[in-house]
């Protein structure tokens, strides 16, 4: 049987079916607005064999320290255990947010205080809360082309006109950005945020050079446009110095560091931060109401890094990571080079590769999952859906040994992709 409530959600009655409401039909429009990447859905049958995954951009299974977090735990538990199992505040862990202060004053020469951080969940939740706080629905949120497609998704929520700026090995295209102001400008709407990986980019693994970090943070600067830095990937650096943030070219104004420990440490964490002037971490923490990231976590976490492990283990996980890229990129050379080009990572978890001219990248995609390897393709990272003739190859999760039997079975599944 079938009835009507009565109410209607976009125009379309809500109908009670097979003893359960339709509530696809009663999604807000933000939910609507609100769907999958493609990549993080599969239509296809199992592989014949155990694949090996080149897809998802997480840290080294067999390097998480558990040993020290374990340690880290206990310390917190048995030392200030009431105050870790309580609620924490929107803005998080003081110890915490003063460390990273710390940390970034010593390397960046600035003299931030606990007061510049807001702690999130991870960096996708402090962009989430940063453009929940500044962008209303028909604003402009310029992302680069192209883009982690979870914050693609995250920006899309907030329903406000998606433009893309392209980027290259040298970060943001600063002419095509000028281009990109102006028309969104002459279309008489406000340019509100600019998003960017300025260091070691997902997917194209490019770094900003410091020329067009200057020229971005101008640009801005006359539009009265935010810049949000995701940095999750800056501390994955082989042997590269780093370049400023954004936040200190900018001199501390106009601009956020949104960071986490998801790539240098563990995904399963989830704590990030805002890093910024302080009436803009003010405004981002009154937007908070979740009750603040874990006071348990963000405890350990502080505990585990004033001890110095994080300082050690970094720089271990950077050597694994500059090991298995060699490894890709001395396979890739071997059996793929008549298939593409690419780039030479100088840091994170990525290759971007540009595949030939005549790949059929449908005929690609059910070859390598026949040949049991998986990759993500180019065209989830372009908002348009373009991009179909990149692939991304993530190093940093597969086991350093299986990564050439890994490009081997990506050579067969291109060979069969071009014929």
């Amino acid at each position: 049987m079938t009835s009507q409530v009565p109410w209607e959600a976009g125009g379309t009655s809500v109908e009670e079916i097979a003893g359960g409401y339709n509530w696809e039909a009663a999604l807000s429009e933000r939910g609507r607005a609100s769907a999958w990447s493609p990549w993080w859905m599969s239509t296809l049958p199992p592989p014949p064999v155990e694949p090996i995954m080149l897809t998802g951009g997480i840290p080294d299974p067999a390097s998480l320290p558990f040993d020290d977090l374990i340690a880290a735990n206990e310390t917190v538990l048995r030392r200030e255990g009431a105050f870790a199992l309580q609620y924490g505040g929107p803005q998080g862990y003081e110890g915490l947010r003063q460390w990273l202060a710390d940390d970034i004053n010593a390397r960046e020469g600035l003299s931030l205080t606990a007061a510049n951080f807001v702690l999130t969940c991870g960096s996708a939740g402090a962009f989430h809360d940063v453009l929940t706080t500044f962008v209303d629905p028909n604003d402009a949120v310029i992302l680069e082309q192209p883009c982690y497609p979870g914050s693609t998704r995250v920006a899309r929520s907030l329903l406000p006109r998606i433009a893309g700026v392209p980027v290259d090995e040298d970060g943001i295209v600063i002419d095509d950005l000028e281009r990109v102001v102006a028309t969104i400008v002459a279309e008489g709407r406000r340019p509100k945020v600019l998003y960017t990986i300025s260091n070691f980019q997902n997917p194209n693994a490019g770094t900003m050079t410091l020329e067009r970090r200057k020229a971005v943070v101008e640009i801005c600067r006359q539009h009265g446009i935010l810049i949000a830095q995701d940095d999750a990937y800056g501390g994955i650096s082989f042997d590269v110095d780093p370049h400023p943030t954004l936040f200190t070219v900018a001199g501390g104004t106009g601009a956020v560091l949104m960071g986490t420990f998801s790539k240098t440490l563990a995904t399963g964490l989830r704590v990030g931060w805002v890093m910024g002037e302080q009436t803009v971490v003010d405004a981002v923490t009154r937007m908070r109401f979740d009750m603040g990231v874990s006071p348990w976590t963000s405890r350990v976490l502080h505990e585990f890094a004033a001890n110095g492990k994080y300082g050690a283990h970094v720089p271990k996980m950077v050597t694994i990571y500059q090991r298995k890229r060699d490894a890709m990129l001395a396979a890739l050379d071997e059996r793929c080079a008549s298939f593409g080009a690419w780039g030479i990572p100088k840091g994170g978890f990525f290759v971007w590769m540009k595949l030939a001219e005549g790949i059929d990248t449908r005929k690609l995609r059910y070859a390598a999952n026949e040949e049991a390897v998986g990759y993500v393709g180019g065209e989830a990272f372009f908002a348009d859906g373009s991009g179909a003739e990149y692939i991304r190859l993530c190093y940093s999760n597969v086991a350093e040994k299986d990564i050439p039997e890994a490009v081997n079975r990506l050579g067969r599944a291109l060979e069969r992709a071009s014929s």
